[in-house]
């Protein structure tokens, strides 16, 4: 009798083993069947691609050295040791925006500088004391619109039309011993331009920004070069690159010739 209540209690325990499986083996088939179906017909969770505008907005200093000549052929050099000794004000700063393939920006620089060189010189075995003085104040705006010509995963350089608006005002005063003189300059001009700026990215972190422009119209030619090296935080971007700004007044301008570069560092935020 014990003989058959063993065997029969294995044969049940052989019976729910197959039980067991035909279950597991159910729910795996309906898991999968439920995977796929999802796969198929279900909602897609990844996000769409953003196709509004998108905008940012830099702050930056620019460090230049400035050079002027008047039409009277008078030079007037300022390094940027002497212009950070010297500098009252100064607001640098760049707004875009885009959408799809067209945009536009608008870039501005403010600064308000002064200073005073003192020398002695001998004229006719003489000790004289000489002295320069220089007051200048400029705001220079460049704006325009952009296609993106060129619009790849690493690259994206676009054609840009706009204007350049510089108003000026400068002093340049002078003495030796007695005798003295000053010359002035207040004015602005305002040019049409044309050129490109793009961006192409290294790595996932690092890109390069470029910029060029020339253009003409109340002066008789201006150009502008830029080139810097950036880097991806999560939620800026830092730049450091190299600024040149040339201008060409003309001969009947008091101030014939300027020229403004330096090295550029700054922030950019885009939302």
């Amino acid at each position: 009798m014990g003989l058959f209540m063993k065997v029969d209690l294995l044969q049940g325990f052989d019976m729910w083993k197959r039980v067991l499986k035909s279950a597991a083996a159910s729910g795996l088939l309906i898991c999968l069947g439920s995977t796929v179906m999802a796969d198929e017909g279900g909602p897609d969770l990844a996000p769409e691609p953003f196709h509004g505008w998108q905008f940012e907005a830099g702050l930056y200093g620019w460090l230049p050295d400035i050079d002027m000549t008047t039409s009277a052929g008078d030079n007037i050099e300022l390094p940027l040791w002497q212009i950070l000794q010297n500098l009252n004000f100064t607001a640098m700063g760049q707004v875009s925006a885009e959408k799809g393939r067209f945009g536009g920006f608008s870039d501005f620089v403010y600064m308000n500088l002064q200073g005073t060189e003192t020398s002695t010189a001998k004229i006719v075995g003489r000790s004289v004391e000489t002295g320069v003085g220089v007051a200048i104040q400029a705001f220079i705006n460049t704006s325009g619109i952009t296609y993106a010509a060129i619009d790849t995963p690493r690259t994206r350089i676009r054609a840009l039309g706009g204007f350049r608006y510089t108003w000026i005002q400068s002093q340049l005063s002078f003495n030796i011993g007695r005798l003295g003189g000053e010359v002035n300059a207040d004015g602005h001009v305002l040019d049409g331009i044309v050129g490109f700026k793009g961006e192409t990215s290294l790595t996932d972190r690092f890109y390069v920004s470029y910029y060029g422009d020339i253009g003409t119209g109340q002066s008789d030619l201006t150009w502008q070069a830029f080139g810097g090296l950036n880097y991806r935080f999560d939620r800026f971007d830092a730049v450091l690159g190299y600024r040149y700004l040339d201008y060409d007044f003309g001969s009947n301008s008091k101030l014939s010739d300027m020229t403004v570069n330096g090295p550029l560092v700054g922030l950019k935020m885009r939302f």
